[in-house]
This record gives structure tokens, sequence and C-alpha cells, in this order.
């Protein structure tokens, strides 16, 4: 069964709400990237076998499916259908950010001409999210970290240095359906009053393929 996207992602949010209102002490710290534009989206042929990763699923965000097959909701809820529903990937990237991990999903979306991809798919253990803004034929890439702790001195600065966007879809600002694959390169600069300056680089790379609604 697959689940309902704007249900989920109604789901999802409710999800996060909870999650920060149960931990006081868990204080998410989020800085957007700096914007940037560059001139071209590359239409290219997909490469054979790239999407096998559309054949897998996970489950709803809160979601745990224990040893004995049984499932549990992490905010305590009562269990509903939808809950078990199987989440079947829309991406396959890697990111370097807090120490690395897989982004499963990509949502897209379109508005006044516009297109938006939205990569996530690491919770509850990371709640980063990429965003890329397509208009025309430009794009500027918005990495939007999420720490678990808030330093009040601290200031972050996220700077993108690079970034390569390809289309499989040679008219893909009225498709169904959009695919591609990322490659987009950032740094991280933290500046805290009491560790001076830290600079950090990161990645997000691979491929997506999701419907385009």
């Amino acid at each position: 069964m697959i689940a309902n996207r704007p249900q989920f992602q109604l789901r999802a949010m409710k999800f996060k709400l909870l999650m920060a209102l149960a931990c006081c002490s868990f204080i998410t710290h989020a800085v957007s990237g700096q914007h940037l534009f560059y001139p071209v989206i590359v239409v290219k042929k997909a490469p054979e076998g790239v999407f096998s990763f559309n054949k897998k699923w996970g489950y709803p965000e809160g979601i745990i499916k224990h040893d004995n097959g049984k499932f549990e909701k992490t905010d305590g809820e009562k269990l509903e259908a939808a809950d078990t529903a199987h989440m079947y990937f829309t991406a396959n990237c890697k990111t370097n950010v807090q120490g690395g991990y897989i982004v499963k999903y990509c949502y897209a979306t379109r508005k006044r001409g516009n297109i938006s991809l939205n990569f996530s798919g690491g919770m509850p253990a990371y709640a980063n999210e990429f965003h890329l803004i397509l208009k025309n034929k430009a794009f500027y890439f918005d990495p939007r970290v999420v720490y678990p702790e808030l330093i009040i001195d601290e200031k972050i600065v996220y700077k993108v240095t690079g970034c390569k966007l390809i289309l499989y879809q040679k008219n893909y600002a009225v498709a169904n359906n959009i695919s591609g694959y990322i490659k987009a390169l950032f740094t991280e600069t933290i500046q805290n009053s009491k560790k001076g300056t830290q600079t950090n680089k990161y990645y997000l790379e691979g491929y997506f393929k999701t419907t385009l609604n």
C-alpha cells in the first residue's frame, strides 16, 4: 500500500512539532544557505539502472517496527492503518552532513511556473532538508541544516560553492514526473566567541525520481 502524500506530509509535520514540544532541552538550530543562481540546467538521457531505489520503501516518520512484527508510534498516539503504509523511496542521495547518511526522499511541487524540490528523509536522527528551486533554466540550492542544540553566541553561515543539476525530462516544466542527478557543494562556517571560527565542507550528491505535483 502506498501512503497518500499530502496526508503523509501533514503527519510528518505533526510528528516534528510533537518532538520539539516534548523535548524542551532539544532545541533545533537551522540556518539557510546562500542562494546562488546557476545559468544552466543540463538535460540528458537517464542512465540505466539508477532508479532501482524506487522499488525500496520505509515506514512513515515516527513509526517503529519491532523484531516481533509489532508497530509503535513514537508520539504515543493510537496506531492507524496509514501508519504502516509503505513509503517508497524517491531519492538516493548521499550527504556527509552530521557524519553522513542517505537522503531517501524527494518531494516536488510546481507553483507559478517554478519547481521546488525538497530532499529529506533522515528522521528521527536527522532533520536536515535540502531545497532546490528551478525557475526557467536556472536554479538555486538552499541547504537547511538542523542541529539538536542552540548555542546563543554562535553564528552559522552557509555558502554554496558549486552545484550541478541534470534532469532527465526535456519538457520537465510540464511533466508529471521529474527525475535527475544533483551534486551540490557548500561550506559551513561556525563562529563562536569561545572556540573561534570553524569551517566544514559538505555535499549532497545522488539521483532522484518523484511525482511532480
